[in-house]
């Protein structure tokens, strides 16, 4: 599954006039095919919220919010992105949050970093004739096991909120 996904962004890459929304429908046809426990849904560029507008928020079957997702173009370092308003302000908003330049994959909990996993580099994506090796897909499965696995808290009080977060993170 990662090698076909992997080929499709070097074939939307090569063509050298894509912008990020251009990946969006193979991010989309990965992540709905990823999760064989339940059904997950994802809707692109979705309606804004507080935080501003992420490209990607994700449900379940029951239509509970699993999480967030940002994307960024290939070429992107994702340590630069991370560091800017717009990431920070997701972070601080979503408790489930990805970041992602489609070859690297960062999750976060309540605004901290619990795991980041790169299938393929993306610097060799107009130097290699073929499809770069993928790497790190037992860990890419655990990530999206964790992200798909969370669900938003029922918040009754600040101390359920507390405690709820709390759990998450650990």
């Amino acid at each position: 599954m990662l090698k076909q996904y992997v080929q499709k962004i070097l074939v939307v890459a090569r063509r050298g006039d894509a912008r990020e929304e251009s990946y969006y429908p193979i991010l989309i046809e990965l992540l709905e095919g990823l999760n064989d426990k339940r059904e997950i849904h994802v809707t692109s560029q979705p309606k804004k919220t507080k935080a501003g507008n992420p490209d990607f928020r994700v449900w379940d079957e029951k239509q509970k919010i699993v999480g967030y997702i940002e994307a960024k173009t290939p070429d992107k370092n994702l340590d630069d992105v991370e560091k800017t308003e717009q990431i920070r302000r997701y972070k601080d908003t979503f408790p489930n949050f990805i970041l992602t330049n489609f070859f690297e994959f960062r999750l976060y909990r309540t605004g901290s970093l619990i795991k980041k996993v790169r299938i393929a580099d993306p610097m060799t994506i107009f130097s290699l004739k073929g499809i770069p090796p993928i790497e790190n897909g037992d860990a890419f499965n655990d990530l999206f096991e964790k992200f798909f696995s969370f669900s938003f808290p029922s918040i009754t009080s600040a101390q359920v909120l507390a405690k709820e977060l709390a759990k998450r993170t650990r």
